[in-house]
């Protein structure tokens, strides 16, 4: 397990996460430079990342900082730390509406305009790329049509643990793509586990986090039951190209786009899955199920009968799974 250390105390966390707010919380400093800042505000601390470290920015540190520094504007990044950090804090799309011409006047207006816009096309560089990580090799059960939702690892696994997320929320892109990828590797490719994701698209018969919310969890399972072999790329792909919760992005057309980059061979499914509403039922049944186990927020896992947040409870998370396979 790779481990993270902190740049003051030399102080190793399993997690990139863990490092960051270990850093952040204990010694006012920046988990990429060791740059102490004082008491100051977590935008503070978002600011200076996006001036001082827009190349090397995880893709969950580079969302967290865009979306709560979204009045930042490229004239405060060209002061602070120069073209290179004020071109860090753009998308693509906005480069490319603005003209590409970092050097010309024109652009710094223009990119200046548009630098409160948000793009929802995914992102590519170190934001969203680089190694997929364990998830989405992550082996499938031989009969995966037996399977209702999504699933993960061996059938003969005698603890199946129940993932409830929501492809728009940012803290569920942060456990996919960073925690989960190192609990596959532990207790689902060994056989100790298998893991299951239910889509929270709806809270108590209401869309959770947007109108288009029910669209994503259609697509996830339309995936999941014509080309199950791709659904866990998917699944990852989504979430480390996760356009900001705030937008309604869950459309037909970009779903299928994330399908077809994720290497999803049929797509038609998707949105004949979203025209017609066909999981519907499905998606309706993980709303109560969670509603029976008193799951209101995501990510939470239900590990044999008991839920925990994996976000900032790894031991714990841990803990119960081994408690609840016999691995002690």
């Amino acid at each position: 397990m790779t481990a993270h250390t902190c740049p003051i105390c030399t102080d190793q966390f399993e997690t990139a996460g863990a490092a960051r707010d270990h850093t952040w919380n204990v010694h006012s400093a920046c988990h990429y430079c060791g740059e102490q800042l004082g008491d100051e505000t977590d935008e503070h601390l978002y600011r200076h990342w996006l001036a001082a470290h827009p190349d090397d920015l995880s893709r969950v540190d580079y969302k967290r900082a865009d979306a709560a520094v979204d009045s930042r504007t490229f004239s405060e990044r060209l002061s602070e730390g120069g073209v290179g950090a004020a071109v860090g804090g753009l998308t693509r799309r906005q480069l490319l509406l603005a003209g590409g011409g970092a050097a010309t006047a024109g652009f710094v207006i223009g990119a200046t305009a548009l630098s409160n816009n948000t793009s929802t096309e995914p992102e590519g560089g170190a934001n969203a790329g680089g190694d997929m990580g364990a998830v989405t090799t992550a082996p499938i059960p031989d009969s995966p049509g037996d399977f209702r939702y999504a699933t993960m690892g061996s059938a003969d696994a005698d603890v199946t643990v129940t993932y409830f997320g929501s492809w728009k929320c940012p803290y569920c892109a942060q456990f996919s793509t960073e925690m989960l990828s190192q609990l596959v590797t532990d207790y689902v490719e060994p056989g100790t586990i298998a893991l299951e994701f239910r889509n929270l698209a709806y809270i108590g018969g209401d869309p959770f986090l947007g109108p288009d919310a029910p669209a994503a969890g259609q697509a996830g399972l339309a995936v999941w039951n014509t080309n199950p072999a791709s659904y866990w790329a998917f699944h990852e792909y989504v979430f480390r190209n996760q356009p900001p919760e705030g937008d309604q992005w869950a459309t037909a057309e970009r779903l299928v786009e994330f399908a077809q980059a994720a290497g999803v061979s049929e797509t038609a499914s998707i949105r004949t899955a979203i025209q017609e509403n066909q999981y519907d039922d499905a998606l309706r049944a993980t709303d109560r199920a969670a509603s029976d186990t008193d799951v209101d927020a995501t990510p939470t896992l239900l590990i044999d009968g008991t839920t925990v947040n994996p976000l900032g409870n790894e031991e714990r998370t841990r803990q119960m799974i081994e408690d609840a396979t016999g691995s002690n």
